[in-house]
């Protein structure tokens, strides 16, 4: 009797060890330096990196960036965090990265959801990060040109018939892209006008809004009460969008002025304000599923199996999600991990699965590759959601 339990207990057992899951494995833990700390984005990005790294093995702890991006900050976060254990960083902030990786030079490191100005711009403050052989490089948010964004939301107002507008940016110390963004769009523009029958005009020079609010006194200063639409390569939802508003209600500019802009918010009132025919007609965001790129790229290093057709570091754009109509607003809403009010309805409402996704990984298939990854990562875009 006694050798028959045993020999049930060790049936029982060995049942239970082909069941482990992945995270069991014990392969370490992955800091994800976040620069949110709220919102449906953060709250999708933690959900769908604890999906991946429970399949892969790994377990993910959420790092609060500092708010400035300062270095210090920054360093500080990862320092109160790092346990032995910690075998890789993604990294939505720059600022003080080359201080981190010489804090930890074993620590595999890659960014995402950011621009790394301070990486990859000459004389940038933590450009000694390409020479280190464990930085990985960058899938940024949305364009990482400011070029191309411009050269985007010029061509938003051209196919809107506006012909009064005005832009918006944050400081060139801390986003050079607006700046930019800001230079591109009035090149786009003036050239458009050369031959246009009815030209547009940008009035006045950029306001720059020092990660403050628009200010209402704003729409008092000349031309401002007769906009068709401010561009807020800042971002307008948290800058522009709410002064707009409270503008409309004291009768101070346009009733029908419209915003174009960037990021996303999923406030239940603000959303139901973007469309056609509301207040925000487009914004423009990196898509969601993009976080599959930088979580492959460390899991492929810290498990030694890399692509064998990596190039070396490169930055890149994400998928880009540029939401222009009241469908596709809608489709976001409605149908994306955005819309969602918890974990289980943010994965199945992904476009991507783990079983979609996970012969992109190295260390599930060793044929993976880098340039198949980076397609993959850049093809999601909002009309994923209207399928």
């Amino acid at each position: 009797m006694k050798k028959l339990v045993a020999v049930v207990l060790t049936l029982a057992l060995l049942l239970c060890a082909a069941v482990v899951p992945a995270s069991a494995e014990g392969k370490g833990k992955i800091l994800y330096l976040s620069n949110l700390n709220s919102g449906a984005q953060y709250e999708f990005y933690v959900a769908y990196l604890n999906m991946m790294a429970e399949q892969l093995g790994y377990t993910v702890e959420i790092v609060y960036g500092d708010g400035f991006n300062d270095p210090a900050g920054n360093l500080k976060a990862v320092k109160n965090a790092y346990t032995s254990d910690v075998v890789g960083l993604i990294s939505c902030m720059d600022g003080g990265l080359i201080n981190i990786m010489e804090e930890y030079p074993d620590m595999w490191v890659v960014g995402f959801f950011s621009d790394f100005d301070n990486v990859f711009n000459a004389g940038g403050t933590s450009e000694g990060v390409l020479q280190k052989d464990h930085f990985l490089g960058l899938m940024g948010d949305n364009y990482i040109s400011g070029t191309a964004v411009g050269e985007a939301y010029a061509e938003e107002v051209i196919a809107r018939g506006y012909k009064r507008v005005s832009t918006c940016i944050f400081p060139v110390y801390a986003y050079p892209k607006h700046t930019e963004a800001d230079a591109a769009f009035r090149a786009y523009i003036e050239n458009y006008n050369a031959t246009a029958e009815e030209p547009i005009e940008i009035v006045g020079e950029t306001t720059v809004l020092n990660f403050t609010p628009l200010e209402t006194n704003y729409f008092f200063e000349d031309g401002n009460d007769d906009l068709d639409c401010i561009v807020g390569f800042c971002a307008g939802t948290t800058f522009v969008y709410p002064t707009v508003v409270e503008a409309k209600a004291m009768g101070i500019c346009k009733e029908d002025m419209q915003i174009i802009t960037g990021g996303f918010d999923n406030d239940p009132d603000l959303m139901a304000d973007c469309g056609d025919d509301k207040n925000i007609v487009r914004l423009t965001t990196a898509a969601f599923e993009s976080i599959i790129w930088p979580m492959a790229m460390i899991d492929a290093a810290i498990s030694g199996n890399m692509y064998k057709d990596y190039p070396g570091v490169e930055r890149m754009d994400s998928g880009i999600m540029t939401i222009n109509s009241t469908e596709k607003f809608e489709a976001v809403v409605n149908n994306s991990p955005m819309g969602a009010t918890n974990d289980e309805d943010r994965l199945a409402k992904a476009q991507a699965s783990w079983d979609d996704m996970k012969d992109y990984f190295a260390s599930v298939n060793p044929d993976a590759s880098y340039a198949a990854l980076t397609e993959y990562c850049q093809s999601f875009s909002v009309e994923g959601y209207m399928d």
